[in-house]
């Protein structure tokens, strides 16, 4: 549940500083804008959500009981508040829940990239009013009040339901706004110049220190302790923006890591991969219950094969469209 807010921030990011340079330079489309992100989100959700709904009907029918409107929830954008309705908690067995518990970051993810166009139109109306310095002041405040909000509601609220703090969009979308604001200031070319290191070894023991960080975290946090929702993922959400700041300024240094064939492949599966690890998990949670040693890695094999030919297959699927008419200049990292 961490790995999510390093999603979030990244995509964030990448929707502030695509969307801002193509309107900077007068090549963005709004029918263009949700055509690509409906392309790259819907094909593949589709296609895990029915082969998985086939498969656990094999194993299990009585566990679809509630399908027809979780899916419904999933492909009409709202399924994070539907579970908060339902009180579907997170951290439960894997096999009480549903095998598509985790779709609730497609629906927060589709609310921002619903909305982001108008935002990124209010920039730019701030921007040529009022200047630079002061559209991305009112952005900077409008970020700094979304951290605020979910550990306020948790220090308000007496009892607070962690299944609405942790699946509401109010409350996580601090993560997304975070990266949207990094990327307005990539945009702006605002860099922090104090993270560009003198050595190489400086930026390598960064990244090193945040990946032991990130595995802490994955081991030993909690999703029922209030420590996480009070200041734990705001934190790691700094960090993870701190770290794509780094990784930028210090390209060379680590360039073994972001251009490697090993990096580059599994970053192109990795909406796949999580489109599929709760299905499979899922499947093998029922068929294994007695929970065998190497079932986990048979899931993680699994996985990584699955997460492989969808992004082959859905990828096919529209090999022959036209190529959108501002591709020649949008930046390179637009995946």
């Amino acid at each position: 549940f961490f790995g999510v807010l390093l999603f979030f921030v990244i995509s964030g990011y990448l929707s502030a500083w695509q969307t801002l340079y193509a309107m900077e330079n007068h090549t963005f489309s709004l029918g263009d804008y949700y055509r690509k992100r409906i392309l790259r989100i819907y094909p593949a959700l589709i296609i895990v959500i029915f082969s998985s709904i086939g498969v656990v009907s094999l194993v299990d029918m009585y566990r679809l009981a509630d399908t027809p409107r979780e899916v419904l929830s999933i492909l009409l954008g709202y399924n994070n508040l539907w579970q908060i309705k339902m009180n579907s908690s997170y951290f439960t067995n894997l096999t009480n829940t549903s095998p598509f518990t985790h779709l609730w970051y497609i629906a927060i993810l589709l609310q921002f990239d619903l909305v982001w166009p108008l935002l990124a139109g209010v920039y730019r109306v701030l921007r040529r009013g009022l200047g630079k310095g002061a559209a991305l002041t009112v952005f900077f405040l409008l970020t700094f009040v979304s951290f605020l909000i979910m550990p306020v509601y948790v220090l308000v609220v007496k009892d607070a339901n962690l299944t609405a703090v942790y699946y509401h969009t109010i409350t996580r979308v601090f993560s997304l706004f975070a990266g949207m604001f990094a990327g307005m200031m990539r945009t702006e070319r605002l860099s922090m110049r104090s993270l560009r290191f003198r050595s190489p070894h400086t930026a390598r023991l960064s990244y090193l220190l945040f990946l032991i960080l990130t595995v802490v975290l994955y081991i030993f946090a909690r999703g029922t302790d209030l420590k996480v929702y009070l200041f734990g993922m705001q934190g790691y959400t700094i960090l993870c923006c701190l770290m794509i700041e780094i990784m930028i300024m210090n390209r060379k240094a680590l360039q073994f890591l972001i251009d490697s064939k090993i990096s580059t492949f599994i970053s192109s599966l990795s909406y796949e991969i999580y489109l599929w690890q709760y299905p499979v998990l899922f499947v093998l949670g029922i068929l294994y219950p007695e929970g065998l040693w190497y079932i986990p890695l048979l899931g993680i094999l699994l996985v990584l094969i699955l997460s492989l030919w969808l992004h082959k297959f859905a990828g096919s699927l529209f090999s022959g469209r036209k190529k959108s008419r501002n591709t020649s200049v949008r930046p390179a990292a637009q995946e």
